[in-house]
Formats: C-alpha cells, sequence, structure tokens
C-alpha cells in the first residue's frame, strides 16, 4: 500500500439532483449527469439545462467535481441544441464535457472554443494506444476505454500513452450485450434508439426458439423453465481486483447507473469508497465496512470479472430472473434526539422489526423499538403505499450527521 501511487477518482452516476447528493455524500470524488436529451439517459433522468447549472454549483461548493455529459451520436437536428447546452453550461465551468460524437468535439473545441476538458466516452470503443494518441491530437483529455480489453492490453496502453491524456475504465455496473453499447435490439424491437439514451434493455428480456413453420411451438434453449437469457449479461465487478489495477497509471473508477435507485448508487459508492482507501493506506472511519457486503446487498444480475480479468470459465450470462433484491424500507428525512429518524416509508415496517441502517460511516443493525406518526400517535407499523412520513426509534442511540443521509432496509 504505498503512498506514492496516484489514487484514482470514484467517479458515480446522477440520474437526478437528490442522486448526486447521495452519491457525493457516500464517497464520490466526481458525478457525472447531464441533461435528459442529450447524454444518453432520456428515461428516468432528472436533469436539464437548468437543475445542471445548480447541480455544478453544489457540487464545487463541496469541492467535488462533475462531468455534464453530451454523449448521444448526434443526428443533425440535435447540434443547434447541444451547441447551446455546451455555451451556457461552460459558463458554469463544469470539470468536463463527456463526448462520443466526433461532431460534438468539432463544435467544443473549434466553434464554441471551450476551455472545458473533454472526456471521451466509453461509447467510442477506444481499444489501443493509438487510438487514444489520435483523440489527444483532437483535443480529448481523458478517455474512457472500452469494456472489451483485457488486463494484459490495458497494462500496455498505460505504458504507451504518455502524460497528456488520461485514463478512466469502467469498474461496476450493467454490461451491454453489444460493443459497448452499439446495440440495435432496443431499436428494432421497439423503435427506442439506445444511442440516443432510449434503450430498454430487450437483452433482458425472454427469448425462445420457434421453427417458421411452427409458431405455436416454442423450443427452451436451457434448462429453466422461464425462458431464456443468452443475452442477459451479469454485472461487472472489479471491487475485488483493485489492488491489481492500482498498479497501473489509471485517473478514475467509473461506477454505470444513472437509472439506479438511491439504495444502490449509495452501498456502491461506500464499497468503493472503503475498497479503495484501504488499497490506498487512507485512515477513514469506514475501515471496517465490509465492502464485499456492500455489493452483495444491492440489485445484480450476478456478478462478472467481465473481459478485463479471465475468470476460467464463461460467466458473462445469466439464465434465471433469480436476481438479488435486497428490501428498501425507508430513506431518513430529519433527525431527532428524543423522537429519533423521521423517515419516507418505502415498503412496511413493523414495531420490533431488525433492520439495516446505513449511513456514510457504514451499516449497523437495529430493532425498531418505537414508531409514531407526525401527530405524535403510536403505531404498531407504517406502510410505503399510503405515503407514511413516520418517526421511529431503534435499540441504538442515533447520532451523527450522516445519518441525514441514512438509509433503512430490511436484513440480509
Amino acid at each position: 500500500m504505498s503512498e506514492n501511487r496516484r489514487v484514482p477518482e470514484l467517479v458515480l452516476p446522477a440520474g437526478s439532483f437528490e442522486k448526486l447528493r447521495y452519491a457525493i455524500a457516500y464517497g464520490a470524488d466526481a458525478v457525472y449527469a447531464g441533461p435528459s436529451d442529450s447524454s444518453l439517459r432520456a428515461n428516468m433522468n432528472d436533469f436539464n439545462i437548468d437543475n445542471l447549472k445548480d447541480a455544478i454549483l453544489y457540487t464545487h461548493n463541496l469541492g467535488k467535481k462533475i462531468y455534464v455529459t453530451l454523449n448521444l451520436f448526434a443526428h443533425e437536428g440535435d447540434l443547434t441544441r447541444v451547441k447551446r447546452y455546451a455555451e451556457e453550461l461552460s459558463g458554469y465551468k463544469p470539470d468536463a464535457f463527456i463526448i462520443s460524437d466526433p461532431g460534438i468535439l468539432n463544435l467544443l473545441r473549434n466553434k464554441i472554443k471551450t476551455d472545458i476538458p473533454i472526456h471521451l466516452s466509453t461509447q467510442m470503443n477506444t481499444t489501443n494506444s493509438e487510438s487514444i494518441k489520435f483523440w489527444s491530437d483532437m483535443g480529448v483529455n481523458r478517455v474512457i476505454l472500452a469494456r472489451e480489453i483485457t488486463f494484459e492490453e490495458l497494462n500496455i496502453i498505460t505504458q504507451n500513452i504518455g502524460k497528456n491524456i488520461e485514463l478512466e475504465i469502467f469498474v461496476h455496473g450493467a454490461m451491454c450485450v453489444s460493443y459497448s453499447g452499439r446495440c440495435l435490439l432496443s431499436n428494432f424491437l421497439s423503435g427506442r434508439d439506445s444511442n440516443r439514451g432510449e434503450c430498454n434493455q430487450p437483452c433482458r428480456w425472454r427469448y425462445y426458439l420457434v421453427e417458421e413453420t411452427r409458431p405455436n411451438q416454442k423450443f427452451e434453449i436451457v434448462e429453466n423453465q422461464r425462458g431464456t437469457y443468452i443475452l442477459n449479461s451479469k454485472d461487472l465487478i472489479l471491487i475485488d481486483k483493485l489492488e491489481e489495477l492500482s498498479c497501473l497509471k489509471l485517473n478514475a473508477y467509473k461506477v454505470e447507473g444513472r437509472t439506479k435507485n438511491i439504495f444502490y448508487l449509495s452501498l456502491i459508492a461506500l464499497a468503493y469508497r472503503t475498497a479503495i482507501d484501504e488499497i490506498y493506506g487512507i485512515k477513514t472511519k469506514n475501515s471496517k465496512i465490509d465492502y464485499l457486503k456492500l455489493v452483495n446487498l444491492t440489485d445484480n444480475h450476478g456478478f462478472t470479472h467481465g473481459f478485463l480479468f479471465d475468470d476460467g470459465e464463461i460467466k458473462q450470462n445469466v439464465h434465471d430472473r433469480n436476481f438479488k433484491k435486497q428490501k428498501v424500507l425507508g430513506y431518513v428525512i430529519d433527525i431527532d434526539k428524543q423522537d429519533g429518524l423521521l423517515i419516507k416509508v418505502k415498503n412496511p415496517i413493523r414495531l420490533k422489526d431488525k433492520v439495516l441502517g446505513i449511513t456514510p460511516d457504514g451499516i449497523e443493525t437495529l430493532t425498531i423499538t418505537r414508531i409514531k406518526d407526525i401527530k405524535g400517535n403510536v403505531l404498531k407499523e407504517a406502510y410505503g403505499s399510503k405515503g407514511d412520513i413516520v418517526w421511529v426509534e431503534f435499540d441504538k442511540e442515533i447520532a451523527g450527521d450522516n445519518w441525514k443521509y441514512g438509509i433503512i432496509s430490511s436484513p440480509e
């Protein structure tokens, strides 16, 4: 654990202002976010040009970085809008624009002449050092490498590119069945363009084999009874490989998931923050957290090291849908020494339930000892379906500012 090694940034997704705040609270060095119509996340993305400006100011006030995504593959009608967004946002000094389209790169560097750093999205499938040098010559400051490279290739790349450009890799999250997101299944099956932020993940759908003259006879390709998932990749995980990656000259580790919920985002941020700090000898109060346990509490499709590390056997695809699902019981919205935690309930909670309390400081098991509504009436239970907001007390003292980002979940 050498202090001389450069500590890579932990870059987390932010699909809304609220998610951005949780990502930073749980350990992100930087976040990436973008307007819903120009950043490959048309759905479940609450950002627009106005609240992005507020997000930039908020992030910088906390001493963190924000990278604005303008990484759609632009059609002719998109160019005027993207140019306007870039001009307006440049005045707020985001820490970078993330782009995919060479035309947008040309707009930024040669027409707007922005001095904002430019990061090249993984959508551009960069897999070798000569491509990286080319993009550097074109004015790119950081390349987010394709997920399809191996560790051996990554090692060679880091030795061959020099010091004029930065490198970032994905370490966690969903993997596309296609080549770094170049899939057309969504376009073909539902008319939603995956390269314009509208992918509805048909790779997760159920598929059967049908012979054309027997359309009513469906043949299963695998042994289970729920259909097949030959397109359905496991999720990427590299948290257990960060020690090996630390020997390389990488500037940032990125997590996928702007459409994921706050629970997922917070636990993954805390897990990777803890792992990175441990590897680089950074002493924090999170040093005793079991980060693999945190990762396994999140919804996932099973895990793989992807292409970067050889798992010894084919583990890429998932062949059933019994994926891990942890139940979020509620989010903390206020704290009081006498009344405990004010919780916005998402799923039923009951008196004497054992639950997990999660904060940026870690995770602990708690028992509910008292539930009251906001009028002070004592309750035996509360329900998310009713939109309940209740005060909850526990068998342990609740203290510390980090509880304002607290999450209550079901036990393991």
